[in-house]
């Protein structure tokens, strides 16, 4: 009996082997590429579902939250979803959804202009919000939104750098 619950154990270990993504762990900036570029084109990585835009996105979190969170999501106020979320729903969509190593849900959010992961988040638990609450998700009007805080972010970061050194080389003309 221990030899056949053993063999069993096995051999579900082993198929569940081979039901997993062979590509290895993204090695270098050429190695995260790479991974880029294969995980774009699937519609699961690690079995979980990949949405390949914000309706499919947001049709995904109706259909995994239970009637009674959505209940309480919907009734919250949209400034308090977006911060409170974060940490909790947020990183379930940056995990599955594959926000580090890229998915198509990713490419669909920085082709819409929105490259900063927290950004992404943030604008999907708002998007979704908006629907529950039968308000427009008004995509332009965030994506804005985002682009302008992630410069405000860039401006502030670049202007707390120090100079370490600073070289002038005069020009000469013709060359």
């Amino acid at each position: 009996m221990k030899l056949l619950l053993s063999s069993i154990f096995s051999l579900l270990l082993i198929s569940s082997g081979f039901a997993q993504d062979k590509a290895p762990y993204p090695n270098g900036k050429k190695g995260y590429e790479e991974a880029y570029k294969r995980n774009i084109k699937k519609s699961r990585i690690g079995g979980v579902y990949i949405p390949k835009d914000i309706h499919e996105a947001i049709q995904e979190l109706d259909a995994l939250s239970p009637d009674g969170a959505k209940v309480k999501f919907t009734n919250a106020p949209e400034e308090v979803i977006a911060t409170k979320l974060h940490f909790g729903l947020g990183r379930w969509i940056s995990v599955f959804w594959n926000f580090e190593e890229g998915s198509r849900y990713v490419e669909y959010l920085r082709n819409l202009g929105i490259t900063d992961p927290d950004h992404m988040i943030q604008f999907t638990i708002v998007s979704y919000h908006r629907y529950k609450n039968g308000r427009e998700l008004d995509i332009d009007k965030q994506v804005a939104h985002y682009i302008a805080e992630r410069e405000k972010f860039l401006i502030e970061y670049r202007s707390k750098l120090n100079v370490i050194s600073s070289e002038t080389h005069p020009v000469k003309n013709g060359n």
